[in-house]
């Protein structure tokens, strides 16, 4: 019985990445047109932006077992800009994510570029690409997200820097705190759950999971403009792993 539950959800996964390549692929064109559209005058790509948002959430949507529950939307202020920072389960969470539909620009790791489509498309968007091994990787996180947050686009972050490996919420690195100090905007925390489990074993897929965002109360400036980065970095480190374990305690025991 279990060889053929496992047999079944093979051959589930395989269907849907190859779905997911067809789609992706094409999809990427009408994306591609949006920004020969629109990129000379809609100079934060706000457009493209949002049929990112559209083509994210159709993989989503086309799944009728999948669901997102998405709480503490009333804390996001569309209207305001801030550095986001979430917690990383999973490479699902790239599409996840973007059902907190506003704008924003990712941080990124620059090895991204490489990859067919997804790479094509952080170009496009102008996200903020970041090389791990440089020394110089920290400099260009502030230089260009105070540029970006001047510009009123928010900036997202994985502060723990990569995904967890066993679904808790790992040490944060301060690259993000220090840039809401730098341009003095308010922190956004997020918290995903659900997102590592829809990958349980590399290349498979469950197609029946639910997936929880909840949105923290925003930080103002105020609250931490003088506060050191490090202690400020270990402030929401604690607030989104406290808040983790309370709504998935199963990855702490």
């Amino acid at each position: 019985m279990e060889k053929l539950k496992y047999f079944a959800q093979l051959l589930g996964s395989v269907v849907v990445w190859i779905f997911v390549a067809i789609t992706a692929f094409l999809l990427f064109w009408v994306d591609f047109l949006v920004w020969l559209l629109t990129f000379w005058w809609d100079k934060r790509l706000w457009l493209l932006h949002r049929y990112s948002i559209l083509w994210a959430m159709s993989y989503i949507w086309i799944n009728p077992f999948w669901r997102i529950r998405f709480e503490g939307k009333d804390n996001l202020d569309r209207r305001k800009t801030y550095v986001i920072v979430s917690n990383h389960q999973s490479s699902f969470d790239i599409a996840l994510l973007y059902r907190i539909n506003t704008h924003f620009k990712w941080v990124s790791k620059r090895e991204l570029v490489k990859v067919p489509v997804i790479g094509w498309n952080l170009l496009l968007n102008k996200h903020i690409l970041i090389d791990r091994q440089n020394a110089f990787s920290s400099k260009k996180l502030l230089l260009e997200g105070c540029k970006n947050l001047g510009m009123r686009n928010s900036v997202l972050v994985f502060p723990e820097g990569t995904r967890t490996p066993d679904g808790r919420v790992r040490r944060f690195k301060e690259g993000a705190f220090l840039l809401a100090q730098q341009a003095k905007v308010p922190i956004l925390p997020l918290v995903i759950e659900g997102s590592k489990d829809v990958l349980p074993k590399p290349g498979i897929i469950s197609l029946k999971q639910t997936f929880t965002i909840r949105v923290l109360p925003e930080i103002p400036y105020d609250s931490f403009k003088d506060m050191s980065a490090a202690d400020l970095t270990k402030r929401i480190n604690t607030l989104i792993t406290d808040t983790h374990m309370a709504m998935a305690p199963k990855w702490y025991r």
